[in-house]
């Protein structure tokens, strides 16, 4: 019997061509849909995440500057623009005795290396942050107590001995505080050095007027004055407590490289006093809110610059510590950017503004219709990258609720 042979045919390879070319078409539609959804997915993700950054970034902004003079501001009218005085571990610290670390690296306080105590100024312009940041930035120096205490100073008995201050009484106080000894009494020069100190492990604080004096922020002399030298009309506050987790807050803020918003510790409380707070914050700048006619109200604002520069307001004399005294509220603008530049096509920008700007509706005051607002001109590079802008108005509370001036 003969076997049937049953013939099988298969694809031709002009078939098998056109098959796999149209299988590659279809791919490439596929894979290009999904990068377009990949890329506004990313686009998406990245401005969401750069307005949480930038609303992270404002609400630590808010909570220093709306505390700053916290412990001090009841001392305003013979501390504030007092040069401090502070040694950590037999270093001293300030005056500092060189340029901060980077991006603050060219901050200069009004005078070079010297701080003074102040619930909040701006220095204007004071970091570069380079890598592919065309601008500069504003730095805030913000500063209040840590301590429970009220913030009343208490008067001394009389002069300090070189490891106690003989107060009218110590109830104010425990082991390990820091507290700042200022003296009421001014000169011709101006406002009296004032220094930060700390009191011994042991003590408990109650009726005894004999507050000792130890420990990592106690010396007998600080860049050349000794704590003897305060008089018997010398106060102290109570800062706060470093070994308790809740120290004073001494701090320069300002924005580094890779938009980051930076913080720095004057008093270097913690190990690392260097301290990134918020990403995605390409530009800072702030203005003053200023009560002019002592009522207790912001009835200017105002540039740090002129009368309000930093060598104006921290030039240690009476009249820069009155000026002080007129700060009432800072209003911060932040500009936010995407991490990374987008892909474009030449010639096409993301951003199609050239500009991105700040305060557009803030004059100087109701008789002076001088527009305040900051504009930054972006370059075509710039352009690929997406922006927010982020303000607020915060108040110096400390200062309002006394009415300083």
């Amino acid at each position: 019997m003969k076997t049937r042979r049953i013939l099988q045919r298969g694809m031709t390879i002009i078939e098998l061509m056109v098959g796999l070319v149209v299988g590659m078409l279809l791919a490439l539609a596929v894979f290009g849909i999904m990068a377009v959804a990949e890329g506004q997915r990313r686009s998406t993700t990245s401005v969401n995440t750069l307005s949480l950054d930038g609303q992270f970034a404002m609400q630590m902004l808010d909570k220093w500057v709306r505390s700053a003079g916290t412990g001090f501001t009841q001392s305003a009218s013979y501390a504030f623009g007092c040069e401090l005085l502070a040694t950590k571990g037999s270093t001293q610290v300030l005056p500092r005795t060189g340029s901060l670390p980077a991006p603050f690296a060219s901050v200069v306080p009004g005078t070079a290396n010297i701080f003074r105590l102040v619930p909040v100024v701006i220095l204007p312009d004071q970091t570069s942050p380079g890598e592919d940041n065309s601008g500069t930035s504003d730095v805030l120096v913000v500063m209040g107590s840590g301590s429970g205490g009220g913030g009343i100073p208490v008067s001394s008995s009389a002069a300090p001995d070189a490891a106690a201050l003989n107060l009218s009484n110590t109830l104010n106080f425990s082991a390990s505080d820091l507290v700042l000894v200022a003296d009421k009494q001014t000169t011709s020069t101006g406002v009296s050095p004032c220094m930060v100190t700390q009191v011994a492990t042991g003590v408990t604080g109650g009726t005894d007027t004999a507050l000792s004096l130890a420990g990592d922020y106690y010396a007998s002399s600080v860049n050349g004055t000794s704590i003897t030298s305060f008089t018997s009309d010398a106060v102290v506050v109570n800062l706060g407590n470093v070994a308790n987790s809740n120290p004073p807050q001494f701090l320069v803020l300002g924005v580094g490289d890779y938009s980051t918003l930076y913080s720095y510790d004057l008093l270097q409380t913690s190990d690392d006093p260097l301290t990134p707070v918020a990403t995605g914050v390409l530009e800072m700048k702030a203005l003053y809110g200023l009560d002019t006619d002592g009522d207790g109200k912001v009835d200017t604002w105002a540039k740090a610059s002129g009368s309000y520069a930093p060598s104006v307001l921290l030039a240690g004399t009476s009249t820069a510590a009155e000026a002080l005294q007129q700060i009432m509220a800072i209003k911060v603008g932040l500009i936010l950017r995407t991490p990374l530049a987008e892909k474009v096509e030449t010639g096409k920008v993301i951003t199609a503004a050239s500009t991105v700007t700040l305060f557009k509706d803030v004059v100087a005051s109701a008789t002076d219709a001088t527009s305040l607002k900051y504009t930054r001109s972006l370059t075509s590079a710039e352009q690929t990258y997406r922006y927010r802008t982020v303000e607020a108005t915060i108040p110096v509370r400390n200062s309002i609720i006394l009415g300083t001036p």
